[in-house]
């Protein structure tokens, strides 16, 4: 287990992300046993200057696609545009989930509608391209003065006239960098997610704090002709997951209205501002954090899919890959991920149900609430 320092802790306990939610019927399945767990720890890096690598993939994803179970494809892709699409969960206080819905945005470039299934637990067909130091400095200063930038994770190429990307912004835990996490950012970005996530090794703090101001600059993006990702992205479908400090910090980001989806890993707060569905992760082990917070959250849910998922045989940091192939945990992240920002329908099996797969997994221990389909 990665060893975290008082002062680390201190930083956790003195995060300023507020509290927040609501609580209702819940339906719990508790299984004992567990399931071994994935990679450990290492020492955090720092991202390079100005380079970007491409890496891993299969074949490249196909340039169209066609709706999913309920869906309908729309047009769209421009920064700033509204919708009212609802893909695979609620906005603003619905309780809708699953499928897939179009929406109109203005702008052209590329399509918002249900992306073709795929397998979570293994690499998604996108080459990715790691883009280190891009964007605006954001939140506290490193101990050399300066203020960190972030690092891109995204597919290598962005097809026009194909699938918008979504968006996923991330938080890193105390004292880490995106590249400690590359395992699970890399997968996402393979999948065809498209990750901004800070170098700040304290991305609770600042004001705004890194992880929105990641989103606002990646919407610019989409907006800048002059840039790789103009109109390549669905701004109508954006998730938030961190870990640890960078969990809390998701807690407090999803808030914001743009934010549709969260995944807080081993740390959680309650959020009474939720605008879709949530999943509070935590390791059965993991004596740094725990779970109450994530007990907490999801107790306070009143009306939008949630869910509580503790994998049993995990601590702080060993849920996080090391080999070739995503962790169990990177892979219901990245399940949870397509079922709600790219309407993967088949992957709703995965969380929602009295029988759904995590819930029959002896490794996980499972509350839901309004989840039965």
């Amino acid at each position: 287990m990665r060893t975290v320092t008082s002062k680390q802790l201190t930083l956790i306990v003195m995060l300023n992300i507020g509290n927040a939610a609501c609580g209702s019927s819940s339906s719990e399945s508790k299984n004992g046993g567990g399931s071994s767990a994935a990679g450990g720890m290492s020492a955090a890096a720092t991202a390079g200057a100005g380079a970007s690598t491409t890496t891993g993939g299969g074949a490249q994803a196909g340039a169209t696609a066609s709706a999913g179970s309920g869906g309908s494809l729309a047009t769209g892709g421009a920064a700033g545009g509204s919708a009212a699409a609802s893909i695979g969960g609620a906005t603003n206080g619905g309780t809708s989930s699953g499928g897939a819905a179009g929406a109109s945005v203005p702008g052209d470039g590329c399509t918002i509608g249900a992306w073709p299934a795929a397998d979570p637990s293994a690499a998604g067909p996108y080459k990715v391209v790691t883009e280190n130091n891009v964007g605006p400095e954001a939140g506290v200063a490193a101990d050399d003065g300066t203020v960190p930038k972030f690092t891109l994770f995204r597919p290598d190429t962005l097809s026009p006239g194909g699938l918008c990307h979504p968006v996923i912004t991330w938080g890193n835990g105390t004292g880490s960098t995106p590249n400690l996490y590359r395992s699970l950012l890399g997968n996402l970005a393979s999948h065809g997610f498209v990750v901004i996530g800070s170098n700040n090794t304290n991305v609770g703090q600042g004001d705004p704090k890194p992880m929105l101001v990641g989103v606002t600059w990646i919407l610019e993006q989409n907006a800048d002709p002059s840039s790789a990702l103009y109109h390549h992205l669905d701004v109508t479908h954006i998730g938030a997951t961190g870990h640890s400090q960078g969990a809390f910090a998701t807690s407090s980001a999803a808030g914001d209205s743009r934010i549709t989806t969260n995944v807080p890993i081993e740390g959680s707060q309650v959020q009474r501002n939720l605008h879709g569905p949530a999943l509070f992760f935590c390791g059965g082990m993991d004596d740094v954090v725990g779970c109450d917070g994530a007990h907490s959250a999801i107790n306070a849910i009143t009306t939008l899919p949630a869910m509580y998922a503790e994998y049993l045989s995990v601590d702080h940091g060993s849920w996080l890959g090391r080999g070739s192939k995503p962790s169990v945990v990177e892979s219901v992240v990245t399940a949870w991920m397509r079922v709600h920002l790219m309407a993967d329908a088949p992957l709703k099996s995965w969380f929602y149900g009295s029988s759904c797969k995590l819930c029959s997994d002896s490794g996980w221990t499972i509350q839901q609430k309004n989840m039965d389909q």
